[in-house]
């Protein structure tokens, strides 16, 4: 069977209600493809761990009440979504990476400067964390399945907090997930990589795009699916412009300019993999999934633009 990522943005697994929905768009997809999910952080995560990293950096103890918060809000969603030894397994992991948060911004505190690679693992630990909730999650349901961690999986290149997809480190990324969740369902956290020497990089804030393109591209996927809380790409916020409607498809260079000229839906960096692949992408909504979305692709189909599509179609130059 071949590959397909599902991709599930921070309000997709915000709520156990959110993740629920996103579990059952995982388990429909089982009986199509071989799916590999790729998690963000649950939406908020990530701001709280950089408020708790500069509250460690200022000498101000206020960081471990900022953990605490972050702590109980995981072990909480845990509970209500997984039980028995899934369940167990997850708390282990969570603990885990909360001591290691715990023993880090501890020494930050103490030295008054955080590193930049410690800066970087201090954030993808949001990711780290949904990730194992989403796996036990799954095999509370009766879907085996393992979180394998991105650092051997995703290649990327450049600074630690903002670096730039490498394809060619990705290559073995089928064989890696092979190796590591056998015939369970991988499920990777998003935002990070490794560098090819086992050292974490960021891809940017929301760079969990990123992850699933190139790991779609990587594993030669029928296409990346990301899911999110909007029906797809539009040419205007859609908050702002009540009438805005999303477009059905884009090219790769549509895509890429839209995301330039500042549309959130899909991270500016997310685009140049699947291209180098020819892998499609298909934006879809967690919560409203019979709509159709919009599909990213080398040719798109022609169709007037849709509905508020003028102002940033003249932005991005179309």
């Amino acid at each position: 069977m071949s590959w397909r990522v599902l991709k599930f943005g921070g309000s997709s697994v915000a709520t156990p209600a959110a993740t629920r929905a996103a579990i059952a768009l995982v388990e429909r997809a089982r009986g199509e493809v071989r799916p590999v999910v790729v998690v963000s952080a649950l939406g908020g995560v990530t701001d709280r761990l950089v408020a708790a990293r500069e509250r460690a950096e200022r000498g101000d103890p206020g960081w471990r009440s900022h953990l605490a918060s972050l702590r109980a809000r995981h072990e909480l969603q845990l509970v209500v979504l997984t039980g028995g030894p899934p369940a167990t397994r997850a708390a282990a992991a969570l603990a885990a990476t909360f001591a290691e948060l715990d023993r880090r911004l501890a020494g930050v505190e103490a030295a008054g400067v955080a590193p930049a690679a410690l800066r970087a693992f201090v954030l993808a630990a949001g990711e780290r964390l949904s990730a194992a909730i989403f796996a036990a999650a799954l095999a509370s349901r009766g879907v085996p399945a393992s979180v394998v961690d991105a650092v051997g999986l995703i290649g990327c290149r450049g600074p630690h907090e903002d670096a730039e997809p490498d394809l060619e480190l990705s290559a073995p990324a089928a064989a890696r997930l092979e190796e590591q969740a056998g015939a369970a369902l991988p499920v990777v956290p998003g935002f990070f990589g490794g560098d090819g020497q086992d050292e974490l990089r960021l891809l940017g804030r929301g760079g969990s795009d990123t992850s699933a393109t190139l790991l779609g591209a990587a594993l030669g996927a029928d296409r990346v699916e990301i899911w999110t809380d909007v029906d797809g790409v539009y040419p205007a916020d859609p908050r702002a412009e009540p009438g805005a409607t999303p477009f059905a498809r884009l090219d790769y260079e549509q895509a890429e300019r839209l995301a330039a000229a500042g549309a959130r839906v899909l991270h500016a960096k997310a685009v140049g993999p699947a291209r180098a692949a020819g892998v499609a992408i298909h934006v879809r909504n967690t919560f409203r999934p019979e709509l159709p979305g919009t599909i990213i692709a080398a040719a798109p189909a022609l169709e007037p633009p849709p509905r508020g599509a003028e102002g940033l179609c003249y932005a991005a130059r179309f």
